[in-house]
């Protein structure tokens, strides 16, 4: 077997182990794939997002495209409760490359958890938890704070408070290389008017 075919079955099968659960980063499905194969060959994080949507429409088909489009219109509904904010969408939601435990990941340009809580609280939308973040920069990318809330659908979200200066400059992804600029309220709008099944990918054809 060539080094491509074989980077190909690594990151198909990474791209498997993502999907059921086994693994949740890119890293360690990797690392469990190249181990179940007995190769020390690591795909890119790219290649093994690519195979995770081909896995994905294989596992669910049509099915897979309609429950996208559901988690966009939940972003939509939560980012309209958070427009105070400037919510962002990002994360696979955004990308359109989601997991079935997928969350949807919302940034919000605030410091202050208790103003987000009460937003929320009005909508109704029900709080499962508070989390502060601790971790040292540039790990913590501007993030101060993360509450997790369950959608009107059911869908697990969560919305990351984020410095002011964080905010503005979003940092790059590892997984795709490009800046997670995310969609902006009136750009999800227009998304889900125009062209709710759109893939933001760099390089996608």
């Amino acid at each position: 077997m060539s080094k491509r075919a074989l980077r190909e079955k690594i990151a198909k099968h990474a791209a498997q182990i993502l999907y059921s659960g086994r693994a949740q980063e890119y890293i360690e499905a990797k690392k469990i794939a190249a181990q179940e194969f007995g190769t020390k060959v690591f795909p890119k994080n790219f290649e093994v997002a690519l195979k995770l949507l081909e896995v994905a429409l294989e596992s669910e088909s049509q099915e897979y495209w309609k429950r996208l489009i559901d988690m966009r219109n939940e972003a939509l509904r939560l980012m309209e409760t958070l427009s105070d904010f400037n919510p962002r969408l990002v994360g696979s939601v955004w990308r359109g490359i989601v997991k079935p435990n997928s969350d949807i990941d919302i940034e919000v340009d605030c410091e202050e958890p208790e103003i987000v809580l009460e937003k929320l609280r009005e909508s109704r939308f029900e709080i499962l938890g508070i989390e502060e973040v601790d971790l040292p920069e540039p790990l913590r990318e501007g993030s101060v704070v993360k509450i997790k809330i369950k959608t009107e659908k059911e869908y697990d979200a969560e919305i990351i408070l984020k410095e002011h200066t964080a905010y503005l400059n979003p940092s790059r992804c590892d997984v795709y290389g490009d800046l997670k600029k995310g969609l902006t309220l009136t750009e999800l709008k227009k998304i889900m008017g125009d062209e709710p099944l759109r893939l933001f990918i760099p390089r996608w054809k």
